[in-house]
């Protein structure tokens, strides 16, 4: 996993994301699959669709209790990542429909994180996911999965609403939001090509104001062995991806405040990597009305 993380996120701290990528991972070229150009969903009949989440998961702790956990959802290691931020319940909360996200610099590093690139873990934050998790396959052919979120970025700041394998399988993997230390928000889809590369294919939309209501949508639909992914910010399609091999592997659904690391802009024990520059005060992830919704064939 640690090795992954590496090749990952090395991908991510690219200037041009496009370049520069000698550690197994391709960025698949717009248009490269048939998915990209166009395509979109299979029109099925006797389909019913059924909600997963409610919009109102988080409208008190009962609710919440019903359908998302706190920290992560790995097997060990439940409460860091990739980032400079190790997770804590406490630092999740519920208001009027709201879940509130809030990272708080320390005034000392907590130990370093146990996974690539084994940042100093600056940061207290918060992460969440849901219990139910996300397979397309021919029983479920379907999902749409969207939420209205607010956001601070910039420099150290790192905020995620994605999909990834249950572990050991990874790829799959969908950012629906995510944002590396700047205003633009990432659309990245994971795969692994025939001879087992980590494919990505990436849709960047610059935000105005992150820190306004924006909605983040992906739909997944099952084609073959594959799965189509449709983005959608603010209502409009911005992308079409193609999650190769998809179909039938088990993902969690994050929502997570990392810090630091790759979001901070810094090459791994380089200058300034022990002290993880980023906000010196407390930083918020804010989302409410998250859906989730599958299709049951019939």
């Amino acid at each position: 996993m640690s090795e992954r993380e590496v090749s990952r996120r090395r991908l991510l701290a690219s200037a041009a994301g496009v370049g520069g990528l000698s550690l197994g991972l391709s960025l698949v070229p717009a248009g490269a699959n048939a998915a990209s150009s166009a395509g979109s969903h299979i029109r099925r009949a006797g389909g019913s669709w059924e909600d997963v989440i409610e919009r109102s998961s988080f409208s008190g702790p009962s609710a919440f209790n019903r359908s998302w956990k706190h920290l992560y959802p790995w097997n060990d290691r439940i409460d860091t990542h990739n980032g400079a931020a190790r997770m804590h319940a406490d630092k999740v909360s519920l208001a009027q429909g709201v879940l509130t996200l809030t990272a708080t610099r320390l005034t000392t590093p907590d130990g370093f994180s146990q996974n690539a690139p084994y940042a100093p873990l600056w940061y207290l934050s918060g992460a969440v996911h849901a219990k139910e998790p996300i397979v397309v396959d021919d029983r479920f052919p379907e999902y749409d999965i969207e939420g209205e979120f607010r956001t601070q970025t910039g420099p150290g700041i790192w905020p995620a609403f994605w999909t990834t394998g249950i572990w050991p399988v990874f790829p799959p993997e969908s950012d629906i939001l995510e944002y590396v230390g700047d205003s633009t928000n990432l659309f990245n889809t994971w795969s692994k090509g025939a001879n087992g590369e980590e494919l990505v294919e990436r849709e960047r939309v610059s935000v105005r104001d992150p820190d306004a209501w924006h909605r983040y949508r992906v739909r997944m639909s099952k084609q073959g062995d594959d799965v189509v992914l449709d983005y959608y910010f603010d209502g409009a399609r911005k992308a079409t991806h193609r999650g190769i091999g998809w179909a039938g592997a088990p993902q969690w659904l994050i929502i997570n405040l990392q810090m630091g690391s790759w979001a901070s802009g810094l090459e791994p024990l380089g200058p300034d990597w022990s002290r993880q520059p980023g906000p010196s005060g407390d930083t918020y992830f804010r989302a409410r009305n998250v859906w989730v919704r599958r299709m049951r064939a019939r």
